[in-house]
């Protein structure tokens, strides 16, 4: 009988190459991101409240959110991109989430930079 069109590919190795070294551009960009981001929260920190007992609770618990989300993100992101080269929207996919990842990084450098 007839098959229903599910829009999706047959994925090539080539396509899978792709994905894979998008994701790792992620990975990599995460982790430029936490490193941006953990120093921006230190000079917030230093800046903002000065000299107090609550800053090393303050620090770790922002590291933890932070290191949490890119978590997150970085786990959801590699079967988000593996179905995008099934249905031919990798490019599409890598940059609904490495824009976000690189403004945010792009901000906490320019704060980091104002403070």
């Amino acid at each position: 009988m007839f098959t229903p069109h599910t829009g999706l590919r047959s994925p090539t190795p080539l396509g899978y190459l792709a994905c894979y070294s998008l994701y790792a551009l992620l990975l990599a960009g995460s982790v430029v991101a936490w490193l941006i981001w953990r120093t921006t929260i230190l000079h917030l920190i230093a800046r903002l409240i000065g000299l107090n007992p609550v800053n090393a609770s303050i620090y770790a618990v922002s590291m933890i959110v932070l290191g949490l989300g890119l978590f997150v993100l970085v786990i959801a992101a590699e079967p988000y991109l593996r179905t995008g080269v099934k249905r031919g929207q990798l490019v599409s996919r890598f940059a609904r989430l490495a824009l976000p990842l690189l403004a945010a990084g792009l901000l906490g450098l320019l704060l980091g930079i104002w403070l």
